[in-house]
């Protein structure tokens, strides 16, 4: 019977392509007992498709069968079990459902025991924001391994489009440079799995446009508190505030051991630290940081950045320049370890990066001395315009997100990948 629907799943993609990946797909995350998005990865480099349009397909079918299967649990079979066994017994499984069920969801998100989840967390009423939540961070990365293994297999590379490798690197930098799982590590992952018809002149110049997107996006969404800065550097030359008492001061404070740091290391960060060895090492010490910061900060209410925290803050931005550790995940732990409030701690790790970036960037164009490569201008504008978005998306994310979470979900995620990296590529 399985090897039965495993042929059919094979003729579904073979002759219908990229519908019949989403239908199967979607099916898979309800009731198709078959690994259909295995198959699908497996497939792309044999039937050419585009990995980066199977990838996304996966990840919209995913989304869609989680939704369904969800619904089903919710409107039939949370009835059925009520009518089975009564209000109060379902309510017992509800609060316990609750409080572990993100959990169960991530780790079964990398089994084919993911199917009995959609409907039971539907079942179960659990948080439907929550749920999407979890499916993200457990099925996504899931198949994202997935490709990473058969590139390790076969010893390829997919290939992307000019437009799609724009994306790609567009949304790897908004995405990653805000949440806490590390930039520089997941662009060197891309680098090992997808050939980019770029070249690296042409990345050097991109790279800096990227990061401009982001910086963007910092100015924006905090836009308020630059203004506030502005307004208080007007009242520090009327001195009517002190230095110290100034965001701009505690922000330039914390930028500068990231600068001495860069300069003096250069070489090293570039070279020796950019290796998969190296980047699975890290993922997987960045993890305890995540779980004790956030047993540190559960309780924290202290709003308060002083320049001793943003001293600290700014030594654990310096530590981030080695690839796999994240600069916001660092600074962030590092408020929160202190006494600052998750999503303070947050706001001032943005818009620390702000400066940091900003300064990054001008020692970059200080350094091209005129032998810019320029790429064609529909690349330049598809990069920025994904990177600004992915960058304000991942940055209301994560403020809303750590009101009332701490960091122990991506400490996990870097956990994981960092295991799978130095099993499967090193």
């Amino acid at each position: 019977m399985i090897h039965a629907l495993v042929e059919f799943t094979k003729g579904m993609i073979a002759h219908y392509g990229y519908p019949g990946i989403f239908m199967a797909v979607s099916a898979e995350q309800v009731f198709l007992p078959v690994p259909v998005a295995d198959i699908a990865v497996a497939a792309t480099p044999f039937l050419k498709f585009s990995l980066v349009k199977v990838l996304l397909i996966i990840a919209a079918a995913v989304f869609a069968g989680a939704t369904i299967g969800y619904g089903l649990g919710r409107y039939l079979g949370h009835p059925a079990l009520i009518w089975l066994f009564g209000e109060k017994s379902i309510a017992k499984g509800e609060k316990l459902i609750g409080k572990w069920g993100l959990w169960g969801i991530v780790v079964l998100g990398f089994t084919p025991a993911f199917r009995v989840v959609t409907l039971a967390a539907g079942m179960f009423r659990l948080s439907f924001p929550r749920y999407l939540l979890a499916v993200l961070f457990g099925r996504i990365p899931y198949f994202m391994i997935s490709a990473l293994v058969i590139t390790a297999f076969f010893k390829t590379k997919f290939y992307a489009s000019v437009d799609m490798s724009a994306v790609i690197l567009g949304a790897l930098q908004g995405f990653t440079e805000f949440l806490p799982i590390s930039s520089s590590g997941h662009l060197a992952l891309a680098e090992q799995f997808v050939k980019l018809p770029i070249k690296p002149e042409e990345m050097f110049t991109f790279d800096i446009l990227l990061h401009g997107a982001s910086l963007m996006a910092i100015l924006a969404y905090f836009w308020k508190d630059w203004v506030k800065i502005f307004k208080d550097g007007i009242k520090l030359l009327r001195k009517k505030i002190s230095l110290k008492e100034t965001l701009g001061f505690k922000l330039i404070l914390g930028t500068i051991p990231a600068i001495f740091a860069a300069l003096a290391f250069e070489e090293t960060l570039n070279t020796v630290l950019r290796g998969l060895p190296a980047i699975g090492i890290f993922f997987i010490l960045t993890a305890p940081l995540y779980f004790y910061a956030s047993w540190r900060g559960r309780k924290n209410e202290n709003e308060a950045i002083t320049t001793s925290r943003s001293v600290w803050m700014g030594i654990a931005q310096a530590a981030a320049l080695i690839p796999s550790l994240s600069r916001s995940g660092a600074t962030i732990a590092a408020g929160m370890i202190m006494g600052v409030k998750r999503e303070i701690a947050a706001k001032f790790s943005f818009m620390l990066g702000g400066v940091a970036i900003l300064a990054a960037n001008v020692y970059a164009l200080f350094s091209l001395r005129g032998g810019a490569v320029i790429p064609d201008s529909r690349f330049l504008a598809i990069g920025f315009v994904t990177a600004f978005l992915a960058s304000l998306l991942s940055i209301a994310f994560l403020i809303k997100y750590l009101q009332k979470h701490g960091l122990n979900a991506f400490g996990f995620y870097v956990l994981l990948l960092g295991i799978l990296i130095l099993t499967f590529m090193s």
